[in-house]
């Protein structure tokens, strides 16, 4: 008795975690940094890896989709806009995805913080 009722509650905390992780994949992330437009956008070029990222369509500036053997990768957008006092700020998030069971099951939804992460982190020069 006590493993069906360990069973149950395994699979509701997969099901909670999948949950968790669907509505951190769903966030949007964006910074405002001193690093021109042109730094910024090299900085984006570099976290996105030829070998797992192809160029896709989508509403951001920058639009690249995770490659999957089926086709399935999420695709992560990115705005770059510079403001009036001469600093740039930058948006990323999904924008496109594949759901199972309610829940996010593309690859490489991460990348859109990782984005923002590595260009806080850029030296400034």
């Amino acid at each position: 008795m006590w493993i069906l009722v360990l069973l149950i509650v395994v699979i509701i905390g997969l099901f909670a975690l999948g949950f968790w992780q669907t509505a951190r994949a769903k966030r949007q992330h964006e910074t405002v940094t001193a690093l021109s437009p042109a730094r910024v956008r090299a900085i984006i070029d570099d976290s996105f890896g030829k070998l797992f990222w192809a160029p896709a369509s989508g509403p951001g500036q920058i639009n690249m989709q995770r490659r999957t053997p089926n086709g399935s990768g999420a695709t992560i957008s990115v705005d770059i806009t510079s403001t009036a006092d001469g600093k740039t700020h930058v948006q990323s998030w999904m924008s496109a995805w594949r759901t199972r069971y309610g829940m996010v099951a593309s690859g490489g939804w991460q990348m859109a913080k990782k984005i923002v992460d590595r260009i806080d982190q850029a030296p400034t020069r």
